[in-house]
């Protein structure tokens, strides 16, 4: 454990380890759909229209989400210059500061007990779903940040500091706010108004003082939510306004229209969510004997944020599992107070084996997928998949297992998940991902696009092709009934299309066609020939 004794040595492996995840996601992926070609493509709207003010896409305004990550993409490409990499540098910084925020949260939680700190950002980074979402183009890493932020904020306050800490309260709220809405409360309000079932070693002095810095926190959030929506609900017009004020929330609590699944559902991926953490034995024993000689104030603290957001989002009808990692630094800060504690023991071949038997035969499998049945049903692309590709994952798996006698049990299992991952990125991946890359396609749109051939989309379209394309004019959105007419109307029209079967190689109304999802995607001209 005196690894984790120098904390500028966990900061330079985490900045290391993360340099090299974000270095392997570009030279292995582009954006994939549709929600990252989505999100992009309203960052792109918003630059080419230049209104920061209301998000659009395809045209449209965009109520679906409040505008900071597409603010912050804006950002890197006046910074950069407009391209997918600056615009990766957005969740990649806030996976990043994340996982190096919980170094300060641990550090109030528990002042005189400092490898706590390193431990916890190590534990954050190197949790299997946090690290592949440090790569993806969405919202929850950064309102993540803000949720730590807003934390942070409340432990200030709670040592003595009120001002200061109230004032980062507010601000971290307002910030998640303009990251993803109202949500950021689920995060933040169960260690604000349950304070005194979690604080033990120290109180503050006054519970009114209290409870009205969280109100003032609760003000400053929403000052600072509102100076955005309320000019947008103004400039947006009276539907985008009732959408963006009412419609999400609501629609989500209520009668999800997206992602609806049981109240039970996110029980079963616990285990997965939190791998490979969630199957260290060390870890458990550890947690079994904090619980013996009773939880402290920050263990408190975490387990009493991560069960009521749990409970929360089980209730609300729509979920999806990245719902849920806001809610993993507050499980790092538990795990490490546990591990920290955790005395120095020979392994077991069992223990080993939990966290590195999943990913190998992960490995394994992709060997053998194209060889399944699976490669002759729905997924084109999967019959086409190299067996290749699952060589470099097990062969990263059984060279991770080497250092496991010589590492601190806390260390290991992140170096596994690691390891997977850098291995993942240039081989099965890059493979996969090209089945959902629309960048070739989306130049050819956009260059038929300027050169004045009208484009539409059998079916629902998504702005998967906007940014890919730099489009400037909408695509319009077709059905079988319509399309007929369309073509009729626009005699020189293209059409992007999701034909089950490859197209013919001797259509000459085909411009364009690959593997794409469980199908193909086509570029042809709307009318007959």
């Amino acid at each position: 454990m005196k690894v984790f004794d120098r904390p500028w040595f966990a900061l330079l492996a985490i900045f290391g380890a993360w340099l090299l995840l974000v270095l392997l996601a570009l030279l292995s992926r582009h954006v994939l759909t549709v929600d990252e070609t989505r999100y992009l493509s309203v960052a792109w709207e918003m630059w080419a229209r230049g209104d920061w003010l209301v998000p659009h896409l395809n045209g449209e305004a965009y109520h679906h989400k409040p505008p900071l990550l597409f603010w912050l993409i804006n950002l890197m490409w006046k910074l950069f210059g407009v391209g997918e990499a600056a615009a990766r540098l957005v969740p990649a910084g806030a996976g990043l500061a994340g996982a190096l925020l919980a170094m300060p949260l641990a550090a109030q939680l528990w002042p005189r007990q400092g490898r706590i700190a390193a431990l916890a950002a190590w534990l954050l980074f190197t949790t299997m779903l946090w690290t592949f979402w440090t790569t993806a183009m969405m919202f929850d890493l950064l309102i993540a940040v803000c949720a730590e932020l807003a934390l942070l904020g409340i432990l200030l306050a709670w040592r003595g500091r009120p001002l200061i800490g109230w004032l980062t309260a507010g601000l971290g709220i307002g910030l998640g706010v303009l990251a993803k809405g109202p949500v950021i409360l689920v995060y933040v309000l169960p260690a604000a108004l349950l304070a005194p079932w979690w604080m033990t070693e120290q109180r503050p002095a006054s519970w009114r003082a209290w409870y009205s810095g969280v109100l003032a926190a609760l003000l400053l959030g929403s000052a600072i939510g509102l100076s955005w929506a309320l000019p947008a609900a103004a400039a947006g017009g009276e539907v985008y306004a009732n959408h963006l004020l009412f419609g999400q929330t609501t629609g989500r609590v209520v009668d999800s229209f997206a992602h609806r699944h049981p109240f039970w559902w996110y029980l079963p991926l616990l285990p997965l969510l939190f791998f490979p953490w969630s199957v260290w034995a060390p870890l458990w024993r550890s947690v079994r004997e904090r619980w013996r000689q009773g939880w402290e104030s920050g263990e408190r603290l975490a387990l009493l944020s991560a069960a009521i957001g749990l409970l929360v989002f089980s209730l609300i009808s729509g979920k999806q599992v990245h719902y849920l990692l806001p809610l993993f630094p507050v499980l790092a800060l538990f795990a490490a107070r546990a591990l920290a504690a955790q005395p120095g023991r020979a392994l077991k071949v069992w223990e080993i084996a939990l966290p590195v038997a999943p990913l190998l035969l992960i490995g394994l499998g992709l060997i053998v997928l194209p060889y399944t049945s699976a490669a002759h049903g729905h997924a084109v692309w999967i019959a086409e998949l190299s067996p290749l590709v699952g060589v470099p994952v097990v062969v990263a798996m059984i060279l991770a297992t080497l250092p496991v006698r010589r590492l601190p049990v806390a260390v290991w299992p992140g170096i596994v998940s690691l390891c997977f991952i850098w291995a993942s990125y240039p081989s099965a991946i890059r493979e996969v991902a090209r089945n959902y890359d629309v960048t070739a396609v989306g130049a050819l749109i956009g260059e038929q696009q300027r050169n004045g051939r009208p484009i539409a989309f059998l079916g629902g379209y998504l702005g998967e092709f906007h940014f890919a394309g730099r489009l400037t004019q909408p695509i319009e959105e077709v059905d079988n009934q319509s399309l007929g007419a369309w073509a009729a109307a626009h005699p020189n029209g293209l059409l992007v299309d999701r034909p089950e079967q490859r197209p013919s190689g001797d259509d000459a109304a085909v411009l364009y066609a690959q593997p794409y999802r469980s199908s193909f995607l086509v570029l042809r001209d709307a009318a007959p020939r």
